[in-house]
């Protein structure tokens, strides 16, 4: 059925299937899980009790949260909106709409009918024995970027638009936006910012050079280039220079040797196309000419011995060399301080979109004025973040990060808590001071109302069914939350969009505590850490195990193949049962120990349970044996390990859920060196309390894959 489009006079519109799509997207609350107070611990060298410890830096720690934000969600749509809607808690004033200084987008790319994402990432476990292992995109990764887009370009378009109408709305009067994407949708998107932010926003089309070596010619030439397109509101960027070269300096050759220095000569009187241009002509020390400037500004640079007369009579005017920042920059970005990252690089992780910080200071330094508002809703390994801190001291600038991977918002973590106290590029300006920050989960527990456990698509028999088998299980449809059964324990299959929470699983108990089993397996899309208090607590109150389990991107591609075989009328049940090893990862169980002596305490990471079945089946089968070997060895446990970190007293601060917030006190975690990963972990974390009383201490370890795990003990200071 054709539709007509309503057309204004020079406002072209962009026409794709399904462009009258309206996603109903609510604000929703937002969890603080963490506040990050960046600082890393530094070896102590004292002859104390704890003499080759850890010594905590007594921290200053603000009354209020801190403004700096991470924030992992399901969807970048909703943060958009629960920004869009959000209050200050005192003035009851929007905290971003119409205020947000500057957006720097990457969203993934279009190539074909697909679209790149994080997509599996080779990590080293351990460098001296060089151990890899594989970690592949979660569910709610996979799902937000590619299922959801089931039409190719059509699909891209629209989750750009619904987007792109939000970041307007959070824009403020004089804000800017850049978007960064490659020659496959570039030109389609560049149609549709012009309908949303006006064609007289738009400023330029940046081409940066990705790589230093194009593809070779395979149908066309190589590709070397993204481009970013660039809309402002104001009239005006800061201006921009990049650092001279030895090209650059060449028109520099002349020197009256007056001690002013070299000088290059600029044109001051209209040549060409410009002298029709409606340039006013006058008399100037002997000269009648179409001028570029004014007589006032001429005779200035006359006075100051700034004219240039050539044995032809021409005037020019003298622009001397160590009077320039720099060479102002262009819309075309191949200079070395934004240069491409190299594999070998200190900036690279194993983020496989990584941009370099020069690519993104440059953006930040034009686009955002001092005490502005930087917003980034496809954080990837937070470049983005880390610019801002880098220029936080001169700009003064607050950011707020946005991913749907929990392993972009751990890489974005480590990045910045190992930013600070890291010497600047500049030698004397001393060190980077990372401000504080917090870890936010946004968009999940709002369903603890609304949960309906039904709701997992069409054909939710199917689906659950194909889940419970390749879980090992039997399936079998017992009741709404109990959907099979291994050994001896029940199987819940959860939804695949969101983490399971705290309301879940107590529904899950309180139906297994009817039944004669006692365990339940909970296979989850995702479980926060901070979750497994909840766990605990049904345990104790209802006598009910509770296991998750993670299920894992490629189990959803073996249901996909399953459902699509039964759909096409296969018969042999037996091709249809075939299913590979699947890890269903557990989360992680920490086990600490702790030393108390007066006011003193030391907490020792003293193992890490891995989930050895789960890790194995994950690996490629050439790899599992040489794994195998190598987990039997009693520190392996310590190669996983990437970051860990203590809140000495969890329970004294809590969000708006009453449920305690994390606050990374004391850390430490692996660092990079060269192109590889190192343990420069230290296992045992001290403390000197300043009062008597009971605390609980957290301890939160994230493994190289990005899964966490938190547990909790009593101390008792005298």
């Amino acid at each position: 059925m054709k539709k007509e489009i309503e057309l204004q006079s020079k406002k072209p519109k962009l026409a794709y299937i399904g462009m009258d799509k309206k996603t109903v997207v609510e604000a929703v609350p937002t969890q603080v899980v963490e506040i990050i107070y960046p600082s890393k611990a530094q070896k102590s060298d004292e002859n104390t009790l704890f003499a080759k410890g850890q010594l905590q830096t007594k921290i200053a720690k603000p009354n209020d949260l801190p403004k700096n934000r991470l924030i992992w969600t399901s969807d970048n749509l909703v943060a958009l909106k629960t920004l869009l809607d959000e209050k200050d808690s005192v003035s009851g004033e929007y905290k971003y709409r119409n205020k947000i200084d500057l957006i720097y987008i990457d969203p993934p790319f279009m190539v074909q009918n697909d679209f790149i994402t994080e997509n599996s990432i080779d990590i080293e476990v351990d460098e001296k024995e060089g151990v890899m292992s594989v970690k592949e995109p979660t569910i709610i990764e996979t799902i937000a970027y590619k299922d959801t887009w089931q039409n190719g370009l059509d699909s891209f378009l629209q989750m750009m638009r619904e987007r792109l109408e939000l970041m307007k709305d959070l824009l403020s009067p004089t804000g800017s936006i850049y978007v960064h994407l490659d020659w496959h949708a570039i030109h389609y998107v560049k149609v549709l910012m012009d309908e949303i932010f006006d064609y007289t926003s738009f400023s330029n089309t940046i081409i940066w050079r990705k790589t230093n070596s194009p593809k070779a010619q395979t149908g066309g030439f190589g590709n070397q280039h993204d481009a970013i397109l660039f809309y402002k509101f104001s009239k005006n960027i800061n201006p921009i220079f990049k650092e001279f070269n030895e090209k650059t300096l060449e028109p520099y050759r002349y020197d009256d040797n007056d001690g002013r220095g070299s000088y290059r000569l600029i044109e001051i009187e209209a040549q060409g196309t410009q002298r029709n241009a409606g340039r006013k002509t006058f008399k100037f020390h002997g000269v009648i000419a179409p001028w570029l400037y004014k007589i006032e500004t001429l005779e200035g640079w006359w006075n100051d011995g700034r004219i240039y007369t050539s044995s032809t009579g021409r005037y020019s005017k003298k622009q001397y060399l160590n009077e320039m920042e720099g060479v102002l920059v262009s819309d075309i970005w191949v200079d070395k301080e934004v240069a491409p990252l190299q594999g070998g690089s200190q900036e690279s992780t194993p983020y496989p979109t990584q941009k370099p910080i020069g690519l993104l200071k440059r953006i930040i330094t034009a686009s955002c004025p001092r005490g502005g508002i930087v917003l980034d809703a496809f954080t990837g390994s937070g470049t983005t973040c880390e610019a801002a801190e880098r220029l936080a001291e001169e700009l003064k600038c607050t950011w707020v990060g946005i991913d749907n991977s929990k392993f972009a918002i751990h890489t974005a973590r480590k990045r910045l808590i190992e930013l600070s106290s890291k010497l600047k590029e500049k030698k004397g300006e001393g060190v980077y001071r990372v401000r504080p920050f917090t870890v936010e989960n946004m968009g999940y527990y709002q369903r603890g109302v609304k949960w309906d456990p039904i709701q997992v698509g069409k054909q939710a028999d199917a689906y659950r069914q194909a889940i419970v088998e390749l879980f090992g299980g039997e399936y079998a449809s017992y009741s709404k939350l109990l959907h099979g059964k291994k050994k001896g324990t029940w199987i819940h299959v959860g939804p695949l969009s969101t983490p399971i929470i705290g309301e879940q699983l107590y529904a899950i108990a309180e139906e297994v505590k009817e039944t004669e089993f006692k365990k339940c397996y909970v296979l989850s899309a995702d479980f926060t850490a901070h979750n497994q208090s909840d766990v605990e607590k049904i345990k104790k109150e209802l006598g009910i195990q509770i296991m998750v389990r993670l299920i894992p991107a490629s189990a959803i591609e073996e249901v996909r193949k399953r459902l699509n075989m039964i759909k096409q009328g296969v018969k042999d049940q037996e091709n249809i049962s075939e299913m590979p090893n699947i890890a269903f990862f557990a989360p992680l169980t920490i086990k600490i120990n702790k030393t108390t002596e007066g006011k003193e305490v030391a907490v020792e990471l003293s193992g890490l349970e891995v989930d050895v079945e789960s890790f194995l089946d994950s690996q490629k089968p050439e790899q599992r044996e040489k794994l195998k070997k190598w987990l039997d060895s009693e520190k392996s446990w310590k190669s996983f390990v990437d970051f860990w970190a203590i809140d000495w007293d969890y329970e004294d601060f809590k969000g708006k859920s009453n449920k305690p917030i994390f606050e990374n006190e004391w850390q430490s975690f692996r660092k990079k060196k060269g192109n590889k990963m190192t343990e420069d972990l230290v296992f045992k974390g001290f403390h000197n309390y300043e009062k008597k009383g009971e605390y609980t201490i957290a301890v939160k370890v994230t493994d190289v894959f990005g899964n966490d795990g938190i547990v909790t003990t009593k101390v008792v200071i005298k």
